[in-house]
């Protein structure tokens, strides 16, 4: 109904106006990213990096595309690493020994760590990828297209080219994929 977001948009009541212009307030994020890339330098950040590549080969990538793309990574990326860090603070202090053990893993890094130092602590990876496994911000199937010559799926024959379908939460709790595991 864009009627109703043209009217809406112009109505001189704040909180009505800015969720008809939610838009246009979401890519002026996605503006600022790509100023900000343009200032730090081509190794600055993400936005850097895409609007680097697109610049060097014969892409069709513009600022509009580079504005649109960042507003999505924003959005989306803010409210699934929230939840994820969530459920992962909750799942260590929940857990007293765990969490005593993380920060004894954690207090031996140096003050000028970086992310390599960070890769190399296998009880943080381990929490973060249970984490990611348990408590999957994005509950969402995971479809796949059947090859070619068709498959057997515990049993049953299923023809080339169908989408085939399952869901993290379940089979992230499945003892046979996971024995090792505790929740």
């Amino acid at each position: 109904m864009p009627w109703l977001r043209a009217v809406g948009s112009r109505i001189p009541f704040k909180p009505l106006k800015e969720a008809f212009n939610s838009s246009a307030y979401i890519l002026g994020y996605g503006t600022i990213a790509v100023e900000n890339a343009r200032k730090g330098g081509q190794d600055s950040n993400l936005m850097a990096t895409i609007m680097a590549e697109a610049e060097k080969g014969e892409t069709h990538v513009d600022d509009m595309d580079v504005r649109t793309e960042s507003t999505s990574l924003i959005f989306a990326g803010s409210g699934t690493t929230a939840d994820t860090m969530t459920f992962l603070s909750w799942a260590v202090v929940s857990r007293p020994q765990l969490r005593a053990a993380l920060e004894e893993e954690v207090a031996k890094l140096h003050d000028n760590f970086t992310d390599a130092d960070l890769e190399q602590l296998p009880l943080l990876n381990a929490v973060i990828h249970e984490t990611l496994r348990l408590y999957c911000a994005v509950p969402g199937s995971l479809p796949r297209v059947v090859p070619e010559s068709g498959a057997t799926l515990n049993g049953y024959f299923v023809p080339q080219g169908t989408t085939v379908s399952t869901q993290a939460y379940t089979m992230h709790r499945d003892e046979n994929l996971w024995p090792n595991a505790l929740e």
